[in-house]
């Protein structure tokens, strides 16, 4: 039973220490590296436990070295166990100044038992070390344990619960061994229960390790989600940025066409309405006449430009009024266009009505331009969480994974992002179908409870 239960407990350890050290080769996470010690060093321990190889050693090594080895290792194996718990525990995150001074107080124990062993050895002082350990390091290992374990269960994750419970098998296990083998109570083997202490510990830590890799699997997964969402956030406000110059530009320039340009054709206008009026000749009438009419063309043609530049419906009437105003105007006897608004009717900020009405008006120009389209169709439909906007032509259509992308496109595009939006695009020799879709519930606001 026993040989058994040896074998089967250095298969664990040497098939978790290979694990471990892959994890950590891949992760970087300490508590594997330190496990991967911990297990190093117990495998070592183990080993001198089969007869095998204690009778071997025995004869080339002196047995005052061999019984210093014995417990000077169990210190060694103890102390990186202790360590490798505390950064699989998470203590480094929650508690790293009381970590540090633990660590740094186990490695210095370590070093001191080392020293002691040295002095023992040569002063054949083994009862001395042999108490140090007994009364000095146990005791100071539990009482850590102890100042650790609830405060274990108040931060850990829920991985804590595997470890944890192999941690009391350990020690329990552990304690057993060492009772017996302290009273040399030779009918029981005390190799025996601290072998079955290791199984089941290192049962509970292979769960424990496969929620640890979950855990860390999430957090790199949510470091990348940061990282996107930070990345996202910072073109959104570029783009704001960007949109925000150029409706400032369009507003500039609309002012100016408006207030200057055609203020001034206006009073030119009414300079050559006095002239005429003075004038006798018939033909130099008829020829003022053409001139004014020009002028008032000219007028038309800026002040759609104007409109156009700066939708003046949108802060009045808001997006359906300016959008179907804007259709209403494209119409003429070549061209048809059919516009639509389904659903309730939105107050969206006017920042992301201005992106909306340029997008359509990019797209039904588009539409007109380059695929000379005769007929358009324009609906909104307002679904409560999205805005689907839908524009359709009967042109000639485009081929979206050819084609180079033109300074409208990329505007659209811009837009697109800066709306969060999603765009899908089919285009054949028949046609070209834009569906876009908009989320109205960002950041738990909802519009469309806003407008009701």
């Amino acid at each position: 039973m026993l040989f058994f239960l040896w074998y089967a407990a250095l298969s664990y350890l040497i098939l978790f220490t290979i694990i471990s050290g892959c994890i950590y080769w891949y992760t970087k996470e300490k508590s594997f590296k330190y496990y991967v010690f911990y297990s190093t060093f117990l495998l070592a321990y183990l080993s001198t436990k089969d007869e095998r190889i204690y009778i071997p050693l025995s004869k080339i090594i002196d047995s005052d070295i061999l019984l210093h080895y014995n417990w000077l290792i169990q210190v060694v194996f103890y102390s990186f166990y202790f360590i490798f718990a505390l950064y699989f525990l998470d203590f480094q995150k929650f508690l790293p100044k009381v970590f540090k001074k633990v660590r740094l107080f186990l490695f210095a124990v370590i070093g001191l038992f080392l020293v002691f062993a040295i002095v023992s050895i040569h002063y054949h002082l083994y009862s001395l070390f042999f108490s140090l350990f007994t009364y000095l390091y146990l005791p100071i290992v539990l009482l850590l344990f102890f100042y650790f374990f609830p405060l274990a269960l108040k931060h850990s994750d829920k991985h804590k619960y595997f470890l944890l419970t192999g941690i009391i098998a350990y020690i329990v296990f552990a304690l057993i061994a060492f009772i017996l083998s302290y009273h040399q109570l030779h009918d029981y083997q005390p190799l025996q229960y601290f072998i079955i202490g290791i199984i089941i510990e290192t049962f509970c830590f292979s769960l424990g390790l496969a929620y640890k890799i979950k855990l860390i699997n999430d957090e790199s997964v949510k470091q990348k989600n940061e990282q996107l969402k930070t990345s996202h956030q910072l073109e959104i406000t570029k783009l704001n940025a960007l949109i925000e110059g150029e409706e400032k530009e369009r507003n500039r320039i609309a002012q100016d066409l408006h207030d200057g340009i055609n203020g001034d054709l206006s009073a030119i206008k009414f300079q050559l309405m006095a002239f005429k009026n003075k004038l006798a000749n018939d033909v130099g009438k008829e020829n003022l006449d053409k001139s004014i009419a020009m002028i008032d063309t000219t007028c038309e043609q800026v002040r759609t430009i104007s409109h156009n530049l700066t939708p003046y419906t949108i802060s009045q009437y808001g997006l359906s009024v300016a959008l179907e105003q804007f259709c209403n105007k494209m119409n003429h006897s070549a061209l048809l266009i059919d516009y639509q608004w389904f659903g309730d009717e939105l107050v969206l900020p006017k920042n992301m009505e201005t992106s909306l009405y340029r997008i359509v008006q990019e797209l039904v120009q588009n539409a007109i331009k380059h695929a000379k389209a005769k007929e358009i169709l324009v609906y909104c439909n307002n679904l409560e969480e999205f805005l689907n906007i839908t524009i359709e032509d009967d042109g000639i259509g485009f081929d979206e994974n050819k084609q180079s992308k033109g300074i409208g496109l990329i505007n659209i595009e811009k837009r697109v992002n800066y709306l969060n939006a999603k765009m899908e695009i089919e285009s054949s020799n028949q046609g070209t179908t834009i569906l876009i879709s908009i989320p109205l519930k960002t950041n738990n606001y909802d519009f469309n409870s806003h407008n009701r």
